[in-house]
C-alpha cells in the first residue's frame, strides 16, 4: 500500500509539473487536451471541452484570467487523495482541508503561512496583536465607511480578537481550486475540475 501511495504521489507530482509547464508557456492547446467530458468548471453545469471554451477561452481577457488563476493556485501547496479508481492532486490545500464544523465557508479565510501578523489597524506600522500559523479566521464586519484598504482584510480569531491581516496571506476555501486526476495504473492525467464557489 505504501508503494502504491508513493507511485501515485510521483505520478501526480509529474502531472503538476506538466501543468505548470503548460501554464508557463500559456499553451491553450495543451491545456485543452487535458480536459475531459467529466471536467467540471462551475456549479451551473459547465463541463467538458465545450464548457471549458465557454468559461475560459472566449477572448484574450478570459484567457488572461485563466493563466493568472492557474499561476495563483500552483503557487500554493496541495494534497494528494487516493480513491478506488486512482488518485488526485487537489490544490490549494485550503479547499482540501476540513474546516471546523461551525465555520461558514463563505466567511472563512485560511492563513497561508506561519508567523503571519494580525494587526490592530490595516497598516504595516500597526501593532501586532497576534502571530498565527495556518489557522482558520472569519471575516469581521466593517462599520459603514470604515472599510480597510483593498490589500487588507478585517478578520476575527476564534477567541473573538479582531484585527487586520494582509490579504496576500489569506485565501477563501471557496475561491478557485483544481484537481488533477490519474487513473489507477496509468500515467495519463486530466483536469478533474477548475471551479470556485460552494
Amino acid at each position: 500500500d505504501e508503494e502504491h501511495r508513493e507511485r501515485d504521489c510521483s505520478r501526480l507530482q509529474r502531472a503538476k509539473a506538466e501543468l505548470r509547464d503548460i501554464v508557463t508557456r500559456r499553451d491553450m492547446q495543451a491545456l485543452h487536451a487535458r480536459v475531459r467530458a467529466e471536467t467540471k468548471l462551475d456549479f451551473g453545469g459547465s463541463e467538458g471541452p465545450e464548457g471549458f471554451k465557454a468559461v475560459w477561452d472566449t477572448d484574450a481577457e478570459s484567457r488572461q484570467r485563466l493563466w493568472s488563476t492557474l499561476d495563483e493556485i500552483l503557487a500554493l501547496p496541495g494534497v494528494v487523495h487516493r480513491h478506488d479508481h486512482g488518485s488526485e492532486y487537489c490544490a490549494p490545500y485550503v479547499f482540501c482541508t476540513n474546516l471546523p464544523g461551525d465555520v461558514d465557508h463563505f466567511e472563512a479565510l485560511v492563513v497561508l503561512g506561519e508567523g503571519v501578523a494580525i494587526r490592530d489597524r490595516p497598516s504595516l506600522s500597526g501593532v501586532v496583536l497576534r502571530r498565527v500559523d495556518h489557522i482558520v479566521l472569519t471575516r469581521a464586519e466593517d462599520q459603514p465607511g470604515s472599510e480597510p484598504p483593498p490589500d487588507w482584510t478585517h478578520v476575527r480569531l476564534a477567541d473573538g480578537t479582531a484585527g487586520y491581516i494582509s490579504r496576500r496571506w489569506v485565501r477563501s476555501p471557496i475561491d478557485y481550486r483544481l484537481t488533477l486526476r490519474v487513473e489507477a495504473g496509468s500515467d495519463t492525467w486530466w483536469l478533474g475540475f477548475l471551479i470556485a464557489g460552494d
